[in-house]
């Protein structure tokens, strides 16, 4: 319910709005996504190209999860976000 199947989908209106805000974020921003995720699968592409603060980013794609990656592959997720945090901080 939360992503938005047509335009006139009621998550639609909230979904362009955060977009409006993704495609002007210039700070660091991480793309994780799983190989396995058969609701997102290929979404990090379109992230990457729209957000100007995914350019230049050690992005991962995480073998072996589903859309609940988080679930899925917990211990792998969180080395790539450890590792994202560290490389951000001054």
């Amino acid at each position: 319910m939360l992503v938005p199947s047509s335009p006139d989908d009621p998550a639609a209106g909230p979904n362009r709005d955060a977009w409006k805000v993704l495609r002007e974020w210039t700070k660091p921003f991480l793309c994780a996504f799983s190989d396995q995720d058969p609701i997102t699968r290929g979404a990090d592409k379109v992230l990457r190209a729209e957000i100007p603060g995914c350019e230049g980013q050690p992005h991962a794609v995480i073998s072996g999860g589903g859309h609940f990656l988080q679930e899925d592959r917990g211990e792998q997720l969180a080395r790539v976000i450890v590792d994202f945090v560290n490389a951000s901080s001054p």
